[in-house]
């Protein structure tokens, strides 16, 4: 490696952060901005290529200090081939070689990844799985991600899609997903979910004190939901309880296909903290066998927005050590 540092991006539809570990692993500097992602594909690789050389001067470090880039991005995309077939919430792009236009652009070492994935080894190496080999993460958002890291590899499947876990069925031909299947995981478990399930409970005749606010065209959150099952609102304690019945149920089918130490749970749904980790370790227990000691640790991740930085970078490092 020329340098010592690597980049670490993690793209987004709202916001591109990007941040800066040294060779010890610290992440030295950070960043974001926003994506303007409504003004095409060209505009945005613009910034990208901009916030580079942003975070190098800002971290008074120089390009000949940076030894590679790591790079996240949402949607199907090819590791191997460095191509994004395509992004939800970033308009225009559709068969990307991004790989090698960044790369081109900026005179570094790319490392392309799935959003999910560079998130799951920023917490395998420095967050809630670390010191495993064997970990699996969800993140528990607008929909479901995942990350699995086998033996202290990133695990990515023969067509770069492994760890798709909102795609597992949940209910068998149950409610419409976007995808195209019936049932998904990610259309009973993550945030959207819940405020869903929420209302058309409240459609069907179910009561509910926050009933006038919908009625009244407010838009739910699952935080309404959760801080109204934390106060006792009957519908909304079902269906809390509901969703962490379905993530523990993940989390037993997670337990048996791969036998991981730990399953991390990330995403913006975890800002409920213990009112939802001791529901799905309580279901866990419960649904779980119990024919051998082989229970995964369920944790809550614990880096926050730096998660996808730091695995982008650091998977950026460990790529550039193997061609060194």
């Amino acid at each position: 490696m020329s340098g010592k540092h690597t980049i670490g991006i993690d793209l987004g539809g709202t916001n591109i952060k990007a941040g800066i570990l040294d060779d010890g692993g610290e992440l030295i500097y950070r960043c974001s901005i926003e994506t303007q992602a409504e003004h095409g594909f060209e505009h945005v690789f613009c910034r990208l290529v901009e916030l580079v050389d942003n975070c190098i001067n800002a971290a008074d470090l120089a390009k000949t200090d940076i030894a590679a880039i790591g790079y996240g991005t949402p949607g199907p995309m090819s590791h191997e081939e460095g191509i994004v077939y395509a992004s939800p919430n970033l308009p225009g792009w559709e068969n990307i070689p991004l790989r090698a236009r960044f790369s081109a652009a900026t005179g570094l070492p790319v490392t392309l990844d799935n959003d999910a994935n560079v998130a799951a080894y920023g917490e395998f190496i420095a967050g809630a799985g670390k010191g495993t080999r064997d970990m699996v993460m969800l993140t528990l958002g607008t929909g479901i991600g995942g990350g699995i890291i086998l033996n202290g590899r990133l695990h990515r499947g023969a067509f770069d899609n492994a760890a798709e876990i909102g795609h597992t069925i949940a209910v068998a031909n149950g409610r419409p997903c976007p995808c195209g299947q019936r049932g998904c995981l990610e259309r009973y478990g993550s945030a959207n979910a819940v405020a869903e399930r929420f209302v058309e409970a409240l459609e069907a005749g179910e009561d509910s004190p926050l009933k006038a606010s919908v009625e009244a065209g407010e838009t739910l959150t699952a935080v309404d939901v959760e801080r109204a099952a934390q106060a006792g609102d009957a519908l909304a304690v079902r269906i809390w309880d509901e969703t962490c019945l379905y993530l523990a149920l993940a989390c037993i089918d997670i337990q048996h296909t791969l036998n991981p130490e730990c399953v991390v749970l990330g995403g913006g749904l975890i800002g409920a903290g213990d009112q939802l980790l001791k529901p799905v370790r309580g279901h866990f227990q419960q649904q779980s066998w119990q024919l051998a000691k082989d229970h995964p640790r369920i944790e809550l991740a614990t880096l926050g927005n730096d998660a996808g930085i730091i695995g982008a970078a650091a998977l950026a490092r460990s790529e550039s050590e193997s061609r060194a």
